[in-house]
Protein backbone atom coordinates (compact mmCIF):
# COMPACT_ATOMS: atom_id res chain seq x y z
CA UNK A 1 0.00 0.00 0.00
CA UNK A 2 1.29 3.47 -0.89
CA UNK A 3 2.11 5.74 2.04
CA UNK A 4 0.84 8.84 0.20
CA UNK A 5 -2.88 8.39 1.04
CA UNK A 6 -2.09 7.72 4.70
CA UNK A 7 0.17 10.78 4.91
CA UNK A 8 -2.49 12.94 3.22
CA UNK A 9 -5.12 11.65 5.66
CA UNK A 10 -2.77 12.36 8.58
CA UNK A 11 -2.21 15.96 7.44
CA UNK A 12 -5.94 16.54 6.89
CA UNK A 13 -6.67 14.98 10.29
CA UNK A 14 -4.14 17.22 11.97
CA UNK A 15 -5.64 20.30 10.30
CA UNK A 16 -9.07 19.16 11.51
CA UNK A 17 -7.97 18.91 15.13
CA UNK A 18 -6.07 22.19 15.22
CA UNK A 19 -9.08 23.99 13.74
CA UNK A 20 -11.47 22.22 16.14
CA UNK A 21 -9.41 23.34 19.12
CA UNK A 22 -9.69 26.89 17.81
CA UNK A 23 -13.45 26.40 17.37
CA UNK A 24 -13.25 27.02 13.62
CA UNK A 25 -16.18 25.67 11.68
CA UNK A 26 -13.91 24.79 8.76
CA UNK A 27 -12.48 21.94 10.86
CA UNK A 28 -15.39 19.79 9.68
CA UNK A 29 -14.33 20.07 6.02
CA UNK A 30 -10.82 18.79 6.80
CA UNK A 31 -12.20 16.12 9.12
CA UNK A 32 -14.62 14.83 6.50
CA UNK A 33 -11.91 14.61 3.84
CA UNK A 34 -9.51 12.84 6.21
CA UNK A 35 -12.23 10.34 7.10
CA UNK A 36 -12.87 9.45 3.49
CA UNK A 37 -9.17 8.70 2.98
CA UNK A 38 -8.86 6.75 6.24
CA UNK A 39 -11.86 4.60 5.28
CA UNK A 40 -9.88 2.81 2.58
CA UNK A 41 -6.66 2.76 4.58
CA UNK A 42 -8.19 1.06 7.60
CA UNK A 43 -10.22 -1.39 5.51
CA UNK A 44 -7.08 -2.57 3.74
CA UNK A 45 -5.28 -2.80 7.11
CA UNK A 46 -7.88 -5.27 8.40
CA UNK A 47 -9.49 -2.89 10.92
CA UNK A 48 -13.18 -3.11 9.99
CA UNK A 49 -14.47 -1.12 12.98
CA UNK A 50 -12.01 1.68 12.28
CA UNK A 51 -13.02 1.67 8.61
CA UNK A 52 -16.75 1.82 9.41
CA UNK A 53 -16.04 4.53 11.94
CA UNK A 54 -14.76 6.71 9.12
CA UNK A 55 -18.20 6.60 7.46
CA UNK A 56 -19.68 7.92 10.68
CA UNK A 57 -16.98 10.61 10.93
CA UNK A 58 -17.74 11.78 7.40
CA UNK A 59 -21.46 12.02 8.22
CA UNK A 60 -20.87 13.76 11.54
CA UNK A 61 -18.66 16.29 9.74
CA UNK A 62 -21.82 17.47 7.97
CA UNK A 63 -23.68 17.63 11.30
CA UNK A 64 -20.80 19.49 12.96
CA UNK A 65 -20.65 21.98 10.11
CA UNK A 66 -24.36 22.69 10.45
CA UNK A 67 -24.44 22.80 14.27
CA UNK A 68 -21.37 25.01 14.63
CA UNK A 69 -22.91 27.45 12.16
CA UNK A 70 -26.12 27.93 14.15
CA UNK A 71 -26.60 31.49 15.22
CA UNK A 72 -23.68 32.85 13.21
CA UNK A 73 -25.98 35.22 11.37
CA UNK A 74 -23.78 35.42 8.28
CA UNK A 75 -22.67 32.95 5.68
CA UNK A 76 -18.98 32.21 6.10
CA UNK A 77 -18.70 33.68 9.60
CA UNK A 78 -17.28 31.73 12.52
CA UNK A 79 -19.77 29.74 14.57
CA UNK A 80 -21.59 31.08 17.57
CA UNK A 81 -22.64 27.77 19.13
CA UNK A 82 -21.38 27.91 22.73
CA UNK A 83 -19.23 25.34 24.51
CA UNK A 84 -21.40 23.44 26.99
CA UNK A 85 -20.98 20.97 29.85
CA UNK A 86 -23.00 17.90 30.78
CA UNK A 87 -23.99 16.48 34.15
CA UNK A 88 -22.47 13.29 35.63
CA UNK A 89 -25.56 11.26 34.69
CA UNK A 90 -24.92 12.01 31.03
CA UNK A 91 -21.38 10.72 31.33
CA UNK A 92 -22.49 7.57 33.13
CA UNK A 93 -24.87 6.91 30.23
CA UNK A 94 -22.07 7.51 27.71
CA UNK A 95 -19.72 5.10 29.50
CA UNK A 96 -22.48 2.46 29.85
CA UNK A 97 -23.24 2.77 26.13
CA UNK A 98 -19.54 2.44 25.31
CA UNK A 99 -19.24 -0.74 27.39
CA UNK A 100 -22.42 -2.29 25.97
CA UNK A 101 -21.59 -1.50 22.34
CA UNK A 102 -18.04 -2.80 22.73
CA UNK A 103 -19.26 -6.05 24.35
CA UNK A 104 -21.80 -6.62 21.57
CA UNK A 105 -19.18 -5.93 18.89
CA UNK A 106 -16.69 -8.33 20.46
CA UNK A 107 -19.42 -10.95 20.79
CA UNK A 108 -20.45 -10.59 17.16
CA UNK A 109 -16.84 -10.95 16.04
CA UNK A 110 -16.32 -13.85 18.48
CA UNK A 111 -12.92 -12.48 19.42
CA UNK A 112 -13.15 -12.40 23.21
CA UNK A 113 -9.44 -13.04 23.75
CA UNK A 114 -8.13 -10.82 20.94
CA UNK A 115 -6.61 -7.62 22.38
CA UNK A 116 -6.61 -5.92 18.97
CA UNK A 117 -10.35 -6.62 18.58
CA UNK A 118 -11.02 -5.07 22.00
CA UNK A 119 -8.94 -1.99 21.19
CA UNK A 120 -10.68 -1.71 17.81
CA UNK A 121 -14.16 -1.94 19.37
CA UNK A 122 -13.55 0.38 22.34
CA UNK A 123 -11.71 3.01 20.32
CA UNK A 124 -14.31 2.87 17.53
CA UNK A 125 -17.37 3.19 19.75
CA UNK A 126 -15.58 5.70 21.94
CA UNK A 127 -14.83 7.71 18.82
CA UNK A 128 -18.51 7.63 17.81
CA UNK A 129 -19.61 8.96 21.19
CA UNK A 130 -16.81 11.51 21.59
CA UNK A 131 -17.25 12.87 18.06
CA UNK A 132 -20.97 13.37 18.67
CA UNK A 133 -20.08 15.27 21.85
CA UNK A 134 -17.49 17.36 20.00
CA UNK A 135 -19.98 18.22 17.25
CA UNK A 136 -22.38 19.38 19.99
CA UNK A 137 -19.51 21.41 21.55
CA UNK A 138 -19.53 19.49 24.83
CA UNK A 139 -16.36 20.37 26.74
CA UNK A 140 -15.79 16.90 28.19
CA UNK A 141 -15.49 15.38 24.71
CA UNK A 142 -11.81 16.31 24.89
CA UNK A 143 -11.31 14.20 28.03
CA UNK A 144 -12.81 11.20 26.26
CA UNK A 145 -10.52 11.86 23.32
CA UNK A 146 -7.41 11.79 25.51
CA UNK A 147 -8.20 8.20 26.54
CA UNK A 148 -9.46 7.08 23.11
CA UNK A 149 -6.48 8.52 21.26
CA UNK A 150 -4.02 6.83 23.63
CA UNK A 151 -5.73 3.46 23.04
CA UNK A 152 -5.76 4.05 19.31
CA UNK A 153 -1.99 4.61 19.27
CA UNK A 154 -1.53 1.06 20.56
CA UNK A 155 -4.01 -0.34 18.02
CA UNK A 156 -2.35 1.37 15.05
CA UNK A 157 1.18 0.41 16.10
CA UNK A 158 0.03 -3.21 16.30
CA UNK A 159 -1.49 -2.91 12.81
CA UNK A 160 1.71 -1.41 11.37
CA UNK A 161 0.14 1.99 10.66
CA UNK A 162 3.04 4.08 11.92
CA UNK A 163 2.08 7.50 10.42
CA UNK A 164 -1.45 7.05 11.81
CA UNK A 165 -0.11 6.02 15.22
CA UNK A 166 2.15 9.09 15.26
CA UNK A 167 -0.88 11.24 14.44
CA UNK A 168 -2.80 9.75 17.35
CA UNK A 169 0.14 10.34 19.70
CA UNK A 170 -0.06 13.97 18.69
CA UNK A 171 -3.88 13.86 18.96
CA UNK A 172 -3.53 12.73 22.58
CA UNK A 173 -1.49 15.81 23.42
CA UNK A 174 -3.69 18.10 21.32
CA UNK A 175 -6.84 16.73 22.99
CA UNK A 176 -5.46 17.96 26.31
CA UNK A 177 -4.78 21.36 24.75
CA UNK A 178 -8.27 21.33 23.24
CA UNK A 179 -9.80 20.68 26.64
CA UNK A 180 -7.88 23.61 28.15
CA UNK A 181 -8.83 25.94 25.29
CA UNK A 182 -12.50 25.02 25.39
CA UNK A 183 -12.54 25.27 29.20
CA UNK A 184 -11.28 28.85 28.88
CA UNK A 185 -13.93 29.53 26.25
CA UNK A 186 -16.63 28.03 28.50
CA UNK A 187 -15.50 30.14 31.45
CA UNK A 188 -15.55 33.31 29.33
CA UNK A 189 -19.09 32.69 28.12
CA UNK A 190 -20.44 31.65 31.53
CA UNK A 191 -21.30 34.43 33.98
CA UNK A 192 -19.66 34.10 37.41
Amino acid sequence: MSAAPELAAVLLGLAYLVLAIRERRSCWIFGGLASLLFLGIFWRAGLPMQALLQLYYAAIAVHGWLHWGKGSGQAGSEPQAPVQRCNPGYHLAVLAALAALSLVTIGLRETWGDTQAWLDAVSSWGGVLATWMLARKILEAWLYWIAIDALTVILYIDAGLLPSSALYMLYTVLAFLGWRQWLNSYRQQTPN
